[in-house]
């Protein structure tokens, strides 16, 4: 059984939805009629610039077209670097490079110019080559017998990525190399 606590409850929810839905009903406007006059302007329909002829359609532009955000997987926005690292191999030439490239074999990032100023120093001090290896390359283990140098302090204070490297000369090369495990990372040649 119903208290009369609960009737009240009751009676104010059902007068509450009833309430709201007339208020709904008087919000929508009245269907249009056909017998308006045409020189007053009805309050549920004011004229709006560019329609009805009000305004002159040879002053609107068109709106420019949309732009795609990428484009060959790269950022099409200005001042967007052009080559990054996420950029699909096949759009970037670098990274197709990379994607060949042994993870145990990626080295310092060598400009050219640095890569150039290395082979000279290091080959211009006359330091004696590794004759015993035939052939020794990127993701190569050295031997233990391998005579890794240390780099001269001047050409690391040109090119401080290679302070956690040493080098080992072969004729016309020389050999970046992780000292920790003695892998080759970098071939620089002439």
């Amino acid at each position: 059984m119903l208290s009369r606590k609960n009737y009240v409850r009751e009676a104010l929810l059902t007068a509450a939805l009833f309430g709201s839905i007339g208020a709904a009903f008087a919000q929508t406007p009245p269907a249009s009629s056909s017998n308006n006059s045409g020189d007053v302007q009805s309050a549920q329909s004011p004229k709006v610039p560019g329609h009805d002829g009000i305004e002159e359609t040879s002053t609107k532009q068109a709106p420019a077209p949309a732009q795609a955000a990428f484009v060959d997987g790269k950022l099409n926005v200005p001042n967007a670097p052009s080559d990054t690292s996420t950029t699909p191999s096949k759009f970037s030439a670098n990274n197709a490079r990379l994607d060949n490239l042994p993870i145990m074999a990626r080295g310092p990032a060598l400009t050219e110019a640095q890569r150039k100023l290395i082979l000279d120093r290091v080959l211009a001090s006359g330091a004696p080559g590794a004759s015993a290896m035939p052939y020794a390359g990127p993701t190569t283990d050295l031997p233990v017998s391998a005579d890794m140098r240390a780099w001269p302090a001047d050409l690391l204070s040109q090119v401080p990525d290679l302070r956690d490297t040493k080098y080992v000369t072969l004729p016309g090369k020389v050999l970046v190399v992780r000292p920790e495990n003695r892998i080759v990372v970098e071939e620089i040649a002439r």
